[in-house]
């Protein structure tokens, strides 16, 4: 079997997970390699244990998540929904946890196919935000009855219709936007179930109660046969591939319907790639935020290194620059453009209306987290990557009630107004003029959007406490490929290729 020595010395953690002297740039928590045979019994312990902190997330979670509740409740009751534009805030919140938890599972899939060793500690943590995903189909439908129709009919019999993606001029395509949601649902909670199987299958011994039935129920024909591990690992390939698809469609649905298709005069083809970005970018800073939690406040140092940390925020750091330069790209092609129509896109989504949460949204997607992302001493520790998800997290917070809210409250629907033209002036832009002022969140707005961040945190919790929160079969398998060694003065990973 042929095997490569990484470039950079360890002086931490042997094959067996023991502490020997310390040489080279790296600390003995970098490459935790941590024992088979007690792998599976060692997490079980720590997962039932549990800890102060991720108890007080299910607490947080939960309470936001009712303030969430109470807030919609109120807002419906108060000022239903006659007029879309009260609901852009909610849109704003529904978006942003729809492109956590969406993109969260594509991760997995992605370092899968790479055959990338670091990130066998992170796959099941996004996998796992497959569980929060479910509460996007219950999310949505709000967002989709909020959804003006893309087309009315005046009271003399004249057809007014509004720009959108779809070929129907006078149907809502509801149906179609929720058939894409919820296979995309499916997909991943189907990686879900397929990669967890044989954790399972190994746990339902050793755990009791609740989880020892759906153990039961979910891995009870997994022996582990080699047919059966060749079957999983073509069904993940498959799946992981499909879902890329699937992922990538909804999101251009998602901010093509529900942002651009709602300003007048909007015509982009950079939002949807621009969007596809940020929720990577958004997906890996959420699960690289839960694993430094569970690695430094849940138990699970032993079995999480900084390895992982160090290498994903590269891949953070790409996405980050993806992010700067699609935001500079959108800006360049309008102004440079200079037509009426896109000076006054610009001015109301960046320039003037919403200047402010627009610079704040570049400052802590890419000012802050840039020179954190590019200090070696930051990625080499483990806290440098999870430390620039927090500022990405809130500036994609920020982009997306710039983007959804601005987008539903930019034109009135008023049939007078430029949100509706006559048919036969459809091939005539319509203009956002004067750009409108940027509008504020209401107190029912801010439960909604803080009942998002709850939702998100309440399920992963969830998730994390019924499910196998790591991977523990492909650990056991990168135990095998992988064990750190003396060569002359220095301690060195060795990785071995089996494929």
């Amino acid at each position: 079997m042929a095997s490569e020595a990484q470039a950079h010395s360890e002086p931490g953690h042997d094959a067996q997970g023991h502490d020997s002297h310390e040489h080279g740039h790296f600390g003995p928590e970098m490459w935790v390699i941590p024992e088979r045979s007690g792998l599976v019994s060692g997490v079980v312990e720590r997962q039932q244990a549990g800890s102060g902190l991720l108890r007080w997330v299910f607490i947080v979670g939960g309470v936001l998540t009712i303030l969430g509740i109470v807030g919609f409740v109120l807002k419906l009751f108060t000022v239903g929904f006659s007029d879309h534009r009260d609901w852009g805030f909610y849109v704003a919140a529904f978006a942003f946890v729809f492109t956590l938890t969406a993109s969260a599972p594509l991760a997995a899939c992605a370092f899968r196919f790479t055959k990338s060793h670091w990130r066998r500690p992170l796959t099941r943590i996004a996998e796992v935000f497959s569980v929060v995903s479910i509460v996007n189909i219950l999310l949505f439908i709000p967002a989709l009855i909020a959804l003006p129709e893309i087309g009315v009919m005046t009271e003399s019999g004249e057809e007014m219709v509004r720009r959108s993606i779809w070929f129907q001029e006078l149907v809502n395509p509801s149906g179609w936007l929720m058939a894409s949601m919820i296979g995309l649902v499916v997909c991943s909670l189907s990686i879900l179930w397929l990669s967890a199987m044989p954790d399972m299958a190994q746990s339902r011994s050793l755990v009791t109660g609740f989880r020892a039935s759906l153990y039961g129920r979910l891995a009870g024909g997994w022996y582990g046969t080699k047919r059966q591990w060749q079957i999983q690992k073509g069904g993940l390939a498959i799946l992981g591939g499909l879902y890329f698809m699937l992922v990538v469609f909804v999101q251009f649905l998602i901010v093509s319907d529900f942002a651009m298709a709602m300003i007048p005069g909007w015509k982009d083809s950079i939002l949807p790639p621009f969007y596809t970005v940020i929720s990577f970018q958004g997906g890996l800073a959420a699960i690289l935020l839960t694993a430094y939690a569970l690695r430094r406040w849940g138990g699970y140092r032993d079995y999480i290194g900084q390895a992982p940390f160090w290498a994903a925020s590269k891949v953070l750091l790409g996405l980050t620059l993806l992010h700067t330069y699609h935001l500079f790209a959108f800006f360049i092609t309008y102004w440079y453009g200079r037509l009426e129509v896109e000076q006054a896109i610009l001015n109301y989504l960046m320039f003037k209306s919403y200047i402010g949460i627009f610079w704040a949204q570049l400052f802590f997607t890419f000012f802050i987290p840039f020179p954190i992302l590019v200090s070696n001493h930051a990625r080499r520790e483990g806290w440098g990557a999870p430390l620039a998800a927090v500022f990405i997290l809130i500036g994609l917070m920020l982009f997306h009630i710039r983007i959804f809210a601005a987008a539903f409250a930019a034109a009135p629907a008023d049939l007078h107004g430029l949100y509706f033209l006559p048919s036969d002036a459809f091939s005539f832009p319509a203009l956002l003029l004067p750009p409108p002022a940027a509008t504020f969140p209401d107190l029912w707005d801010i439960f909604m959007i803080l009942g998002g961040v709850g939702i998100v945190l309440f399920l992963l919790r969830v998730g994390l406490a019924i499910l196998p929160p790591l991977a523990m079969w492909e650990m056991k398998e990168g135990s095998m490929y992988q064990r750190v060694d003396t060569l002359i003065r220095g301690r060195y990973l060795v990785l071995a290729k089996p494929e």
